[in-house]
This record gives structure tokens, sequence and C-alpha cells, in this order.
């Protein structure tokens, strides 16, 4: 074979070896996704509009917008920063700028030729709103205005729109709240809202938003993102396939739910009186529990205990409960068989210590619930082994009441009666509360928001949540012991944040001011 052609066939070996790593590499007939994320090279601003875009407080940008647009560089295999800058600041620079990304900005007819569009990523409207299965059919404001009685906000521009267009059967409440509870109760027909807030406003009303539903939309103004004049078309082709592609997977769906549920649910704080109680309350509980310990501890080491002689154990027994009438003090044999102060024969057991064994291995245990086989009542055990030599012979045990805890904390703590403690054990029973008969109880698992705001509670060890239940909506913070592991909890009726007056808002006002 010749040089030439053994130097063609070298050649065509080394082209099909490329292709076949180009093609394991994943590299043919698609962008490389491999390495770092390429910046984009475009300029990307937002503004102060919660919920779809705002200042998080990590100083970052955040929001619903936010998150959809970091999703659409992170399928380009692109970054970029996201500024949050003032409107006006924004759209001049949107204006004068090539390659800026302006979002979520309204699309109007003055502003359609100004940008190329991407969308759509929200919109905004202003809804009458009725009870759900009201059978209340609008086709147009007339009806409305002839036939149905509205509840809205006194000296609002809403309130002064309707009063415009002659609306006499207006109801004027002092906020929204008030309103759509009257809608919920009959004595209102509809509430003029706001399809942006209708969330946050049931929820600070104990109304579930299921409990609306819209009759007739006003005006709606669909958001967008929007690109500045001379970015090449290509790019705002590929951004609004990747967000079509979003939405055909469900991805923008998740981040719709994910993001409402975070600016919906963030709790503003608890006040400063309700930290200073939970701290009390967590001081008040862990000398309680490492009080008794402490003194359980001490009298296991004694000769008495450890002769295992319950004659001679009994006195010890009836010390203790002379001291703490409301604890009941119990000594436990090796073989499961206990007595307290004055029994006259050792009882038998009944599976009321599945955690004997733990005892029996020498650990200390600390808070778990039981049902005091005494008193028939939720109790926390405090229990420490006791030795003879290398051997763990039995156990001192001390039962406290959990009903009468409660009792004792509550007085202390002297909660306004809008506010509630509560101790959850880390199995998620309910161990102490302001009102007792919830003890025992196990937190519910269900999706809503006291069951999330219990699994934050019980995942972390300090915080502070907020949730409804009972339709009432709670601000709560919440601590961990480092004694028996409990998160203790200070709830306090609130109100849930309501975005401020947004500029989409304002923008949809200044349309409505051309509806009349």
């Amino acid at each position: 074979m010749g040089t030439s052609m053994r130097g063609f066939l070298l050649t065509i070996a080394i082209t099909l070896i490329i292709c076949l790593l180009m093609t394991s590499a994943g590299c043919v007939g698609r962008d490389i996704t491999t390495g770092p994320p390429a910046d984009s090279g475009l300029r990307i601003v937002t503004e102060e509009n919660p919920p779809y875009n705002y200042l998080g407080t990590d100083g970052e940008a955040a929001g619903q917008s936010t998150e959809v647009v970091r999703e659409i560089l992170k399928r380009q295999h692109q970054t970029s920063l996201i500024e949050v800058l003032t409107w006006s600041e924004g759209y001049a620079i949107a204006l004068s700028t090539p390659d800026v990304i302006l979002f979520s900005t309204a699309k109007t007819p003055e502003r359609e030729s100004l940008f190329s569009w991407v969308g759509p990523v929200g919109k905004l409207g202003f809804v009458f709103y009725a009870g759900t299965g009201s059978k209340i059919d609008i086709s147009g404001l007339d009806e409305i205005l002839d036939h149905y009685t509205v509840g809205v906000v006194r000296d609002d521009w809403r309130h002064q729109y309707l009063d415009r267009l002659g609306f006499e059967k207006l109801i004027l409440v002092t906020d929204d709240t008030e309103a759509i509870r009257g809608v919920m109760n009959g004595e209102i027909d509809l509430w003029f809202g706001s399809s942006d807030t209708v969330i946050p406003h049931c929820l600070a009303a104990g109304v579930d938003p299921a409990s609306l539903e819209p009759v007739y939309t006003l005006r709606e103004v669909e958001l967008f993102i929007a690109f500045s004049e001379g970015t090449p078309e290509s790019t705002v082709k590929k951004w609004q396939a990747t967000l079509d592609a979003m939405k055909k997977d469900g991805t923008f769906e998740e981040i719709v739910i994910r993001e409402q549920d975070v600016i919906y649910s963030r709790p503003a704080g608890l006040s400063g009186v309700g930290k200073e109680a939970l701290a009390l309350l967590v001081s008040k509980a862990d000398a309680r529990f490492s009080g008794t310990a402490k003194t359980l501890h001490l009298l296991a080491s004694t000769s008495d205990l450890r002769s295992g002689n319950r004659e001679v154990i009994q006195p010890v027994l009836a010390s203790l409960r002379a001291n703490d009438p409301q604890t009941n003090f119990v000594y436990v044999s090796s073989d499961g068989t206990w007595y307290l102060q004055g029994d006259s024969a050792p009882r038998a057991d009944t599976g009321n210590r599945p955690y004997l064994s733990t005892l029996l291995k020498g650990t200390s245990i600390y808070g778990l619930v039981i049902t005091d086989p005494v008193t028939g009542r939720e109790a926390a055990v405090v229990a420490v082994p006791v030795t003879s030599g290398n051997e763990v012979i039995g156990a001192l045990e001390a039962l406290i009441d959990l009903t009468t805890l409660s009792h004792t904390f509550n007085n202390e703590l002297a909660l306004s009666d809008t506010a509630y403690f509560s101790a959850l054990t880390e199995e998620g029973i309910i161990a102490l509360q302001t009102h007792p008969e919830k003890i025992g109880q196990t937190i519910p698992t269900g999706a809503d928001s006291y069951s999330e705001a219990a699994r934050t509670a019980l995942r972390d060890t300090t915080g502070e949540v907020g949730y409804e239940v009972d339709g009432r909506y709670y601000q709560a913070a919440f601590q961990a012991s480092s004694i028996t592991g409990w998160r203790f909890i200070i709830a306090e009726q609130s109100s849930p944040p309501i975005p401020p007056k947004t500029h989409a808002e304002e923008e949809l006002e200044a349309l409505l001011e051309l509806h009349d």
C-alpha cells in the first residue's frame, strides 16, 4: 500500500474517532452544555412588583417571573445578573439600550412597537367575585349596577371608579377582608377585588380562597418579558421557544405555585412580646426537666436505690411525691414490674414502657410522652437507670403530668387571648398546649399550611412560620429544647402579609380610567 493511501486511511480513521467521541459526548446536533454557563450578553432588569418580581431578603432578585427568567437562562446554559431597579430607571434603560430585558412588563398598545415580547408570564385583572356556587352569571357592568350589591373599600380608587359609573348599591367597608366576609355571610353579593391579591385577602379574612369565584372580569392585562430594540430576533425566538417548552412540561406552573406560596405565606414576624414569651417558655420547661433529671440521677446513685429493696425505695418515692404532688414517681425493676409509694406489691408490666430496654442499656430518657398508667392522662417521662456494680437493675422514673404543667405555664406566660403556646415532641405529638385538651394529639400530615408549618418546626431547630388553623391566621416562632428535643412554639393571631400596590396594579388603574 502506498504512502498516500495509508495517509488517506489514517485521516478517515481519525475523523471517525472524533465523530464517535463527539457523539458519545452528546455534541452532535445540539448545543454544547458542558462546562460553566456562558454569559448571555443581555442586561436583565426588573422592579419591585410582587409576586412577579421583587428584591428578596438576601438582596437578590426574587419572585415568580424572576424564577421563570432564571429557568430559561439555565435551559440555555447561560447566566446573567438580574438587577432590581425602579420602574422608571429600568424602563429608560430598555428604551435606549440594545440587548436589554425588562420584566414583568404590561403589553399595552402604546408599547407594542417599542419592544419585542416573550410571554405571557403572568396576568393581572380587576374582578368581581361572588361566593362559589352562587350561580350569579354576569355579562356586563350594567347587570351589576342594576341587580347586585358590591362591597368595596371606602374612598379606595375602586370606590371612586364605581361611584363615577353611577353605582348606587355599594356596601362601603373599611378593608377588603370585611367585604369578603360580607360575601360569605350573604350580606354582600359581590366583592370588587384584584386577581393579584385575592389569595392573601381571603387568608386574612379566614376564608378559603376556593370559596370565592370570579363572575366578571372588568379588565385584564397580560405581563411579558420585554426585549429592547436592537436585540437579535433569534434571541427573542429562542427565549419564546424555551418558555413554551417550560409551559408544556409543567415547569412554569410549578414555579407559579411555589412562588405564590412563598410570598403569601411569608410571616411578618412574631411580636417582641411573643419572642420574650418563647424564651421564657423554653427556659422554664428546660429548668423543669433538667431539675427533675438531676434529682433522679442523684438518688439513683444512693445505696437505697441500688439496694433494689422495695421497702427501702418506697420512702424515697414518697418523699419525691410530697415535694412534687403533680408528678408520679416510679421504680421499675429490670423485669418490667414497677411500683409507686405505698404499693403493697409490684405491678405487672402492661406494655406502658416500650422504652424500658433503652433504660436497661444504661441510657436515660428525657421528655418521652406516654399515657400515665395511674392517672390515664398524658405525661412526660424523665427516667434514669439504676445500677449495682456494672449491672443495670432497674430505673427511677418521673411521670410529669402535662395538663397540670400546661396550666402552670399558661398562668406564668399570661399570653393574650389571641395567642397560644405549644410544644411538639420530635415524633410530632402535642406535649404542651394553652388548650390542654389538645395534648396527646398528633399533628396532621396533610398539605394545609398548619401541617406544613409543623413539619418546618420539626425539621429546623429555630425559626418562624405562618399558617391558618380553625379559620384564623397565625404567625409563630419556634425553638428546639436542648434537653428534650421538643419544639416550643408561641403563636399570635394575625393577618397574612399582603403585597402592597404594585406598579402593574397602578398601570391597570390607569387603563381603567380610560374605561369610562
